[in-house]
């Protein structure tokens, strides 16, 4: 019986789902959802299917070659931003004016 339209007889507190209680034959009800909360969407039951399992993997794999792409162009812009701000170099005689 679905919880949306199981119904509670006021009179005999049975728990049916026609118009009429089966029990004692009294029209007066109130619904079970009333009191129980029902989810709007119907969740899967049990696990899930094998090729959603290797979707999930191949998603994972895909994850970690996008995030050591990243890593690869940080450390490259890294050590590009290290070699143009270095200092300018200074000449034997140790002042920078020597320089030509």
């Amino acid at each position: 019986m679905q919880l949306r339209s199981a119904r509670l007889c006021l009179n005999c507190e049975e728990v049916h789902g026609d118009q009429q209680c089966p029990a004692c034959a009294s029209e007066s009800f109130a619904y079970l959802t009333r009191w129980v909360p029902v989810s709007d969407r119907r969740q899967p039951r049990g696990p899930q299917t094998p090729s959603a399992r290797a979707d999930v993997k191949g998603m994972s794999s895909l994850r970690w070659a996008g995030r050591g792409v990243a890593g690869v162009a940080l450390v490259a812009v890294t050590q590009w931003l290290w070699r143009h701000s270095r200092p300018v170099e200074w000449t034997e005689t140790g002042s920078e004016n020597d320089i030509e």
